[in-house]
């Protein structure tokens, strides 16, 4: 998990995230999108990419993401903070799922879209 700098304030808290060497986000950004309006008990189907790394953060609400390499023991991760950032690397298969009501989650990717980037297939890991 990355901490996201948290700037505390009575009218609200503010966070940004900056990229590369020093920045919360490890990586340079290329892409940035967002996922809303899951119903509850949806899942979002499970990939992975081959090159690309993500950081996905809880804008709003919470989730889970389930994360599973091949030889290692699966890992949920909760996200419910929009000061925390989860790193997803590359080959690392993603589920995200347990959606509560009015989630937003925000996903960072480290490179632009690409369908030949993805795998849809746990198997092809």
């Amino acid at each position: 998990m990355h901490n996201i700098p948290k700037i505390e304030d009575p009218r609200g808290n503010l966070s940004f995230i900056q990229a590369g060497d020093g920045g919360a986000c490890p990586f340079e950004i290329e892409r940035v999108y967002w996922i809303y309006d899951v119903p509850t008990g949806r899942v979002r189907h499970g990939r992975a990419l081959r090159h690309t790394s993500e950081m996905i953060v809880a804008m709003s609400g919470s989730f889970d993401v389930l994360l599973r390499r091949p030889g290692e023991a699966d890992r949920r991760v909760h996200l419910c903070r929009s000061d925390r950032g989860l790193l997803v690397e590359p080959g690392t298969w993603r589920v995200i799922d347990n959606f509560s009501t009015n989630s937003v989650a925000m996903v960072l990717a480290s490179a632009a879209y690409d369908p030949d980037e993805y795998i849809e297939d746990f198997a092809e890991l």
